[in-house]
């Protein structure tokens, strides 16, 4: 079982469209749109790609290898592609559970593989 997480003072974080499409794909920037207060969402997806990162202990980091989605119920997960989904199969893992939270100032994630 791996874990990683990250935090983020949400006033850090860029909302530019070349930031965005350097850390998100189409569809996250679609789903971020949809809320009025984008900039938290922009910070908590920035940290649960960090926290995915830090607990497949990967050496080059490529935010577009982690794909972050909701189920109906609003619960986050994880697609992976690219080299991150093949580290993940050649450490034998088979799940991947995230969290993201966010206030006002403060956006968090954490993710466990096991």
């Amino acid at each position: 079982m791996k874990i990683g997480t990250d935090v983020l003072e949400i006033n850090r974080i860029k909302t530019d469209e070349k930031f965005l499409e350097k850390f998100l794909n189409k569809q996250e920037i679609e789903y971020i749109n949809n809320f009025n207060k984008s900039k938290e969402r922009i910070a908590g997806f920035f940290c649960c790609k960090e926290a995915v990162f830090k607990a497949l202990d990967m050496k080059i980091f490529k935010p577009h290898d982690i794909i972050i989605s909701h189920h109906k119920n609003g619960k986050p997960y994880i697609t992976l592609t690219g080299n991150s989904l093949k580290h993940f199969k050649n450490q034998n893992y088979k799940n991947i559970d995230i969290s993201i939270s966010h206030s006002k100032t403060i956006a968090q994630a954490v993710c466990i593989i096991h």
